[in-house]
């Protein structure tokens, strides 16, 4: 027994290195406060005073760059995943400090015996005929020989369930908080159980032109005041940067025309494989691995330069170079197979892509314009130095904190962000570096949370009232037909004399999605609102207007309801509780103290 035990042991290890899955950081007390040097450089960060030290987030990230690996992440991406997790578990655990809530010795260690997490019961150490056996996890235990042989297993099982519980608790803690009336369990059944079904007229604000419509001042300020909610936005600074693209120049565009002509002689010449060499040398990662393959495709599939090389070819062939905005190509046709009558020829190809770039030497121009462009920044201004050298100065607008650049392609631009929230008004980023190319950033405006003005959004605000009146001219031509149906005219009637078609909607509940018209809102509303055979008001919703006639609508069955009332009632309260615990850390993490120095560390996250 003790033998096999020990053949698991290297599953059971293997366990105890991947098995944050719940638990992303290392271990939390005191362990997790970094010391600080008086001046910050140690310090990632600090979750109300509780500061986290350079060494051990970087030991979090290596821990969860070990099993994101295998997943295919990427280490900025998890810097920030890190960094959250982290920031979550403090406020978490500092919370339950304050209430109070502690697992005792005894309650880890029965449960750590008895009811080990879903985790461990999955691995295979512990599975007999494909479930778990608890007698075989039990036998960890069997002896202190062996608990100390797998003392780290046991207490990183240990935590697991620690924080489980702790979660049991807090939301035992907040359960009590949550509440739910005999009114909404019969509101919520009957939103899921009634059903109506109406035939309806529709009159599209297309028919209404744009230009017929006036906005006013006044319009704008009104639907400004009344969609208020809508226009709230986080602390932000405004940006201005200066990007300096990795552009190749005439002689890297020469040195790669020359590159690709060298490939081919290889190729046709010195017969070299075109698929091992697509695979060793092509820059287009989607297809290199495979050879350069690109199946079959038709006319149409690629850019003209392209399509027009690659079918000019018979099978075996390898074209001359092909230039396109992506690079320079070779193609070679594997096959033609014959199309069937009455569709379009398609060939089976391979390419070999080497792409448009900057020699190295060409890149440290740019690096070197880019570091003297930041060096006179600092002394006059970014635009100032930007005029000088000729350079474009863009607007990257407000931007909140955690954003990036917009405009800069290939990411890696947070840390200049999170770094100006930092700064003072006018000051510069040092040179920063993307796929796109290097730039240098400049602070220029900074405001607290607050609504947009009017001013910036009345775009928007504009295009919305401007749809909202056409809308409401379109349904003018539905007051007819409603005044002819309550004088007593058939629906169908009225809405043909109007020219218009009669259209069927249901049976659909409240908030079903109904074909055509959309999910839930007004037109749902004004639906219920109806007894069997009457007509609706004007419903403005979506792109246009619409009048309902309710032809059935089905009340719930009063026994059906009793019967279900309980498992309502518990389904209802269920949803509460876990928006009372989203409500409730929400609040932790908004009235929380928390310091982001993550941009002096990682430079992509």
């Amino acid at each position: 027994m003790m033998t096999k035990l020990r053949e698991r042991t290297a599953i059971i290890m293997w366990f105890v290195i991947l098995a944050f899955v719940g638990l992303i950081v290392v271990e939390w007390g005191a362990d997790y406060s970094g010391t600080s040097t008086g001046r910050g450089t140690d310090v990632v960060g600090s979750i109300n005073g509780e500061q986290v030290s350079y060494r051990l987030f970087q030991q979090a990230l290596q821990n969860a760059a070990r099993l994101r690996r295998q997943e295919g992440g990427e280490t900025d991406q998890l810097v920030g995943e890190v960094w959250q997790a982290l920031v979550s578990e403090v406020l978490l655990r500092q919370e339950v400090h304050r209430l109070g809530i502690e697992i005792t010795d005894e309650e880890l260690a029965f449960y750590a015996r008895n009811s080990p997490p879903d985790v461990v019961r999955e691995l295979s150490a512990f599975q007999r005929d494909g479930e778990f056996d608890l007698e075989l996890y039990q036998q960890i235990f069997s002896d202190e020989a062996t608990v100390r042989e797998q003392r780290p297993f046991i207490a990183q099982v240990e935590r697991m369930i620690h924080q489980q519980l702790i979660a049991r608790r807090l939301q035992a803690l907040l359960a009590e908080t949550a509440r739910v009336t005999p009114q909404e369990v019969r509101q919520h059944y009957e939103d899921r159980n009634e059903r109506a079904t109406v035939e309806y007229a529709f009159v599209p604000v297309s028919t209404v032109p744009a230009g017929g419509v006036t906005v006013t001042d006044e319009d704008l300020r009104a639907r400004y005041e009344e969609r208020e909610s809508d226009f709230l936005h986080p602390e932000q600074i405004q940006v201005i940067y200066v990007l300096m693209p990795r552009q190749p120049s005439d002689a890297d565009s020469a040195e790669v025309a020359e590159e690709i002509l060298r490939l081919r002689r290889e190729i046709v010449e010195a017969g070299a494989d075109f698929g091992d060499m697509a695979s060793a040398m092509s820059d287009d990662e989607g297809t290199a691995e495979n050879g350069g393959d690109l199946g079959l495709f038709g006319r149409g599939s690629m850019v003209p330069e392209f399509e027009e090389a690659a079918f000019a070819l018979a099978p075996g062939e390898v074209s001359q170079p092909v230039q396109t905005t992506y690079g320079w190509h070779l193609i070679k046709v594997e096959e033609r197979p014959a199309a069937p009558p009455g569709e379009e020829e398609r060939i089976r190809a391979r390419h070999l892509l080497l792409k448009h770039r900057a020699s190295p030497q060409t890149e440290d121009e740019i690096l070197e314009r880019a570091e003297a462009l930041a060096a006179a920044a600092a002394e006059g201004g970014l635009r100032q130095a930007a005029l000088s050298e000729g350079l474009e100065v863009r607007e990257a607008g407000w931007i909140g904190r955690g954003g990036s650049l917009p405009g800069v392609t290939g990411g890696g631009t947070g840390w200049v962000v999170g770094r100006l929230f930092d700064s003072e008004l006018g000051e510069q980023s040092p040179v920063g570096s993307t796929e796109a190319g290097y730039f240098v950033a400049e602070l220029t405006g900074r405001r607290p949370e607050g609504v947009l003005p009017l001013e910036e959004v009345r775009p928007q605000l504009e295009s919305s009232v401007r749809r909202l009146k056409r809308s409401e001219i379109a349904g003018e031509k539905l007051l007819l037909v409603r005044e002819a149906v309550q004088a007593g005219e058939g629906f169908a009637e009225a809405v043909a004399a109007a020219g218009l078609e009669v259209r069927t909607g249901g049976p659909f509940a409240r908030m079903d999605f109904v074909p055509g018209v959309g999910r839930g809102g007004e037109f749902a509303g004004a639906a219920f609102a109806l007894e069997a055979g009457q007509v609706s008001d004007i419903v403005v919703q979506g792109n246009g207007a619409y009048l309902l006639h309710l032809t059935e609508k089905t009340t719930i069955d009063e026994a059906a309801f009793e019967e279900e009332r309980a498992v309502v009632e518990a389904e209802l309260l269920q949803t509460r509780r876990a928006e009372s615990l989203q409500v409730w850390y929400a609040q932790i993490y908004e009235n929380a103290d928390i310091e982001d120095n993550r941009h002096q560390f990682y430079s992509n996250f």
